[in-house]
């Protein structure tokens, strides 16, 4: 009877850790997963299930494929097969359906746990939200077009340098005067 009680208390002191554990997961301000090398979901937290639409207090479906950009699904399919067959931590960018349906950028990043022999045995990671810094770059895409054909049009020879002294953007006028394709001008 005495090892009995022992166990019923170890078993209620795990359950207590575990609903600790469960509390600050949640409480992170990101989108925390667990999944099997197959890609079975065992985990989502609060913010991952609100995030995407998905009831918090109902089981856990291995479903999460319909979240993923149709785009983007291929592209993670490939790379999950790629790295479930790996034991180094990886990570890729995504867009993530949220519950109003529209897509947000997230990275995700990933890492093993294994068993005593070394085999993995389940996949934890973490998206986080990087929707702002695509924003942020496609802005930057149009505004370096809009300087192209600004340098472009500019009636004589021009050129813009990075910080690091790379040819970066140069007028007609600057080829035809070195004779360089842009390829050569760029690695001159």
């Amino acid at each position: 009877m005495g090892g009995e009680v022992i166990q019923e208390r170890k078993e209620s002191t795990y359950r207590k850790a575990d609903l600790s554990l469960a509390e600050v997961v949640d409480s992170l301000p990101a989108l925390v997963w667990s999944a099997l090398p197959d890609g079975r979901v065992r985990f989502l937290n609060r913010r991952w299930r609100e995030f995407v639409g998905l009831p918090v207090n109902e089981p856990v479906s291995s479903e999460w494929q319909p979240s993923i950009h149709p785009d983007d699904l291929s592209e993670w399919l490939s790379h999950w097969r790629s790295m479930a067959t790996s034991d180094k931590p990886w990570e890729m960018e995504h867009r993530l359906r949220s519950a109003d349906g529209e897509y947000r950028w997230f990275l995700c990043r990933a890492s093993p746990i294994t068993d005593a022999i070394g085999k993995v045995v389940r996949w934890d990671g973490i998206d986080t939200e990087i929707n702002d810094l695509h924003r942020v770059e496609d802005d930057l895409r149009v505004v370096k077009t809009n300087f192209s054909g600004w340098v472009d049009s500019f009636p004589g020879l021009m050129v813009t340098m990075t910080m690091t002294g790379q040819v970066e953007l140069f007028t007609r006028d600057v080829l035809e005067y070195f004779g360089k394709t842009p390829e050569e001008l760029r690695s001159w």
